[in-house]
């Protein structure tokens, strides 16, 4: 680059005469042939000497700095902050223009934040299935088998965390799957990959169900109360057995126009194709960075549904016994049943793959040990929390609790219509979210682009939304679904492939020793052993 008049300085960058540049007088001449003409001042090149001392051009020396200093203010106010091809290169700015300074490593966001940043990913739709959990296991069973797997998730999390450690590649290592590329290889990766899709898709079957159910009961609300049958039904809060009652409704035992409601108006018939309406449109957006600003609505629902099952567990009461096998209200401590619950628990603790990128942006990278058992720690005590509340206050035989513990309250439920509606827009706007980071990881690794065009990103959108909806269709069953997605996750992303990298990496440090491998294979048998109990349960 050469340094040209201050007249020049003041042209246009583009002009009519641009295609007349000489390219290759870029290339300033020597200094030893510069010279000065009256038609025209070459400048020399932009170095500390042109600046400090005058240079070649003596006598002028006011002249060449400041035709320094505007061209240096004409590129930076072409490219004031981004790093384009029309900022300066470094190295022909002069150096008492480079200012030295110390950049902070690391994130800024402090510990709590990051803390809740972990616990407002775990909060999912786990929560609505803890109470039908813990009685599928039993009491005792199903709080123990909570703890135990919410340890052995820290714990491989922690792997997670510290297997960055050591690794050098070119580039930085982003995600897990990299990880795993550069310990196990590329089956590793694919491994990682094929995990993580499979846990985001079982996340958006379960939304599309829950979605059809909260959509069914808003409008089933709002057709009761406009029928004014709505102040009468609602008199009791007290739950309802979906199992022992028959709440099928019939065209006989109905007036004609509730016979003509529940006609186009069914949870499994209508209402998720109803649905792809609303969605269709939203998933295809090609960013959804306005879904991000909702994010926020996680947190109040949950924080409603805690609220909520404290104020029903204070209205019902607590209804327990543990020795009278007559009663109602009669608790088994143990159950065969319990792989429903550790299956659940697989996907209620899973962050494994984001605890990486939390960690990026921690301000104290040396305290993402200690928030992440924090996180784990109060992530725990919200599902036991919620999941034995309604379990111990559920007035009705323990078995009529439902998978999703809202279905146990009547559609004219004024609370539960409000948990339905805060529940509802929430997912609606964290489904667009799950479409996305499925359609990034799938599309960028196969076609190298994450919008490799229109007909790519429609085609997967609708073979995605078909999945939802034959499931939504045949089996609306959101705990099975949690379980086999949380147990086969947990299984091969969560704690094999975790604990594969974590003995590839002592081996390869030389220290790795036979109690190392026992117990990491002990984990990954009780992994693949929750998986397989899941079909034993059907």
């Amino acid at each position: 680059m050469s340094i040209n008049s201050v007249e020049d300085d003041r042209r246009p960058l583009l002009s009519q005469n641009s295609n007349s540049i000489n390219w290759s007088s870029r290339r300033p001449p020597p200094r030893n042939n510069a010279r000065i003409s009256t038609e025209r001042l070459l400048r020399n090149p932009v170095d500390y000497q042109s600046i400090s001392s005058g240079g070649i051009l003596p006598g002028i020396p006011d002249v060449s700095i400041s035709a320094v200093i505007s061209r240096y203010k004409y590129y930076s106010r072409l490219a004031p902050s981004g790093d384009t091809s029309f900022t300066m290169p470094d190295h022909v700015v002069p150096d008492v223009f480079l200012i030295s300074t110390v950049k902070e490593e690391g994130g800024s966001q402090p510990s709590w934040v990051t803390v809740f940043s972990l616990w407002n990913t775990m909060m999912g739709t786990s929560l609505l299935s803890m109470p039908w959990a813990i009685n599928q296991a039993g009491f005792a069973t199903g709080v123990s088998l909570l703890l135990l797997m919410g340890a052995l998730m820290l714990y491989t999390s922690y792997r997670i965390l510290d297997s960055v450690k050591g690794i050098k590649m070119t580039g930085d290592v982003l995600e897990f799957s990299d990880v795993c590329r550069y310990y196990l290889g590329r089956w590793g990766e694919w491994a990682a990959w094929s995990s993580s899709l499979l846990t985001l898709l079982g996340g958006m079957i379960v939304y599309w169900i829950l979605l059809s159910n909260f959509l069914y009961n808003i409008v089933t609300f709002i057709y009761h109360q406009a029928q004014g049958r709505g102040s009468d039904m609602s008199s009791t809060t007290d739950p309802i057995c979906l199992i022992k009652e028959n709440t099928t409704v019939t065209n006989s035992s109905l007036p004609q126009h509730d016979s003509m409601f529940h006609k186009y108006w069914d949870e499994q018939k209508t209402v998720p194709f109803i649905l792809i309406a609303v969605l269709l449109p939203l998933i295809s957006f090609k960013s959804p960075t306005f879904f991000t600003k909702f994010n926020a609505m996680g947190t109040i629902s949950v924080t409603y549904l805690v609220c909520f099952a404290m104020k029903n567990a204070i209205s019902w009461g607590i209804h327990l016994e543990f020795h009278d096998t007559t009663s109602p209200s009669y608790v088994t401590e143990f159950r065969d049943h319990f792989p429903a619950i550790s299956g659940i628990a697989a996907l209620a603790y899973f962050v494994h793959n984001a605890v990486l990128a939390m960690a990026r942006v921690e301000k104290h990278p040396e305290n993402m040990v200690r928030d992440l058992i924090l996180a784990y720690i109060l992530v725990a005590m919200t599902y036991i929390y919620m999941g034995v509340i309604v379990y111990i206050s559920f007035t009705l035989d323990k078995s009529c609790i439902e998978d999703n513990f809202l279905n146990n309250l009547k559609d004219t439920n004024v609370m539960a219509f409000v948990a339905r509606i805060g529940l509802f827009f929430q997912m609606v706007c964290v489904f667009p979210l799950l479409m996305y980071i499925f359609r990034i990881q799938f599309m960028n690794t196969l076609f190298g682009s994450i919008w490799p065009s229109l007909k790519h990103v429609f085609g997967l959108n609708v073979l995605l939304v078909v999945v939802c909806v034959l499931f939504a269709v045949f089996l609306p069953s959101i705990g099975k679904i949690i379980g086999f997605v949380g147990a086969f996750c947990g299984f091969s992303y969560a704690i094999c492939l975790p604990c594969l990298v974590y003995m590839r990496k002592r081996y390869l440090e030389g220290a790795l020793r036979a109690p190392i491998i026992a117990f990491h294979v002990v984990l990954i048998v009780l992994g693949l052993a929750n998986f397989i109990g899941q079909f034993l349960i059907l």
